[in-house]
């Protein structure tokens, strides 16, 4: 895929996340997408798993949810995204309670294209400073994310 129409893909994804549309999403990835979550040591795949980890492990976890891009540089059929993530922890994240408190951290987003969609997304954050602005007790999400890690495909 050439720059732009990565670009147009990537920001169609971008509206469909900022309208919780989470089938709207799906549709900018292939079918056998992936959603992997760095910090956590997560890895979704397929449709279904992926559809889980937006509606569990994000949406619901974190409602106002808002990654700013605030850089993008292109690949062969990959780009990357990096600027700043904010939310608030409203509703359990893997588990575990919200803890209330807002948080904003820095992020790195990786994008595979194949076939003319998403191939899927890796996601870099830095979960201690997230949980620390959040109040939410790192030890018990790296816990749960382990516990999960040890599920298929979670």
């Amino acid at each position: 895929m050439d720059t732009t129409e990565m670009r147009r893909l990537f920001e169609t994804h971008r509206e469909a996340e900022a309208a919780r549309d989470i089938d709207g999403i799906l549709r900018t990835f292939v079918t056998d997408c992936f959603l992997e979550t760095k910090a956590l040591g997560l890895r979704s795949q397929g449709r279904d798993a992926v559809r889980a980890a937006y509606q569990q492990q994000y949406f619901t976890a974190f409602p106002d949810l808002t990654p700013e891009d605030e850089g993008i540089t292109y690949g062969d059929d990959v780009i990357a995204v990096w600027g700043t993530l904010r939310g608030t922890s409203r509703g359990d994240w893997l588990g575990v309670p919200p803890g209330g408190g807002a948080f904003e951290v820095p992020f790195a987003n990786v994008v595979p294209f194949r076939d003319g969609r998403m191939a899927g997304e890796t996601i870099y954050f830095d979960l201690a400073t997230l949980c620390a602005q959040a109040h939410i007790p790192l030890n018990a999400i790296r816990s749960a994310a382990a516990d999960r890690h040890s599920r298929p495909n979670p």
